[in-house]
Formats: structure tokens, sequence, C-alpha cells
């Protein structure tokens, strides 16, 4: 019987965990983060063209489905792209206004997914 070597074995692992989950990893991971990111700049959008405001119990049902949107992927990377999200909203809104493309973009996104949540 051959012997794999522990690189051999980590990459007989990792092809399986890909062929699992129905393809790469990166792919999945980068749309997840990719997905997370919109919603957290639609909430920074609302924010500052809606004058909106959240409370903990706001932000804990609208976490409820971005994460269920993302099934659940993203785990310590949260802040840091939350934190890049509501800059780029910030910088979107200075420079495109509310009415701009992208950012009405974000606002229907907020409208369709966070918004019924809240009521």
């Amino acid at each position: 019987m051959r012997k794999l070597t522990a690189g051999a074995a980590l990459a007989a692992v990792l092809l399986a965990t890909v062929l699992l989950n129905g393809g790469p990893l990166l792919a999945d991971d980068s749309e997840a983060e990719a997905t997370y990111s919109r919603y957290h700049r639609s909430i920074e959008a609302a924010k500052l063209c809606r004058k909106m405001d959240f409370d903990q119990d706001a932000h804990s049902r609208m976490a409820g489905v971005i994460h269920a949107r993302i099934e659940h992927k993203i785990g310590a990377k949260r802040l840091p792209l939350m934190t890049a999200a509501q800059r780029e909203a910030k910088d979107m809104v200075k420079k495109q206004g509310c009415e701009g493309v992208d950012v009405a973009e974000l606002l229907a996104l907020f409208d369709s997914d966070l918004a019924p949540v809240l009521q």
C-alpha cells in the first residue's frame, strides 16, 4: 500500500471539500463577501439618505436576513467588511447624492430585503 505525504493528503481533502460543496470555495466566499458588503452599503445609504436610525433589535433582524442570504459563510471578516462597506456608501452618497444610480440601487435593495423585517 502506498502512503500519502502530508501535502498530498491535504490536497485530497481540499479537493473533496470543493467537490462536495459544488464548486471552488474561493468563489463562494467572494460571492458571500460581496453580498454581505452590498447589504451593509444599503443600510448605510438608508441611514444617510433617509435619516434612519436603527436600534439593536433592528440590526439583529437585518443581520438575520443578511446571514441567511450568505448562508452564514462569513466569520471573522464581518467587521472589516462592514466598516469598508459603510465607508464606501458614505463616499457614494457624497459623490452621487441620494439620487445617484448606485445609491438608488442600494436603497431599492434595502426596501426589498431589509425594510420588511423592520415593520
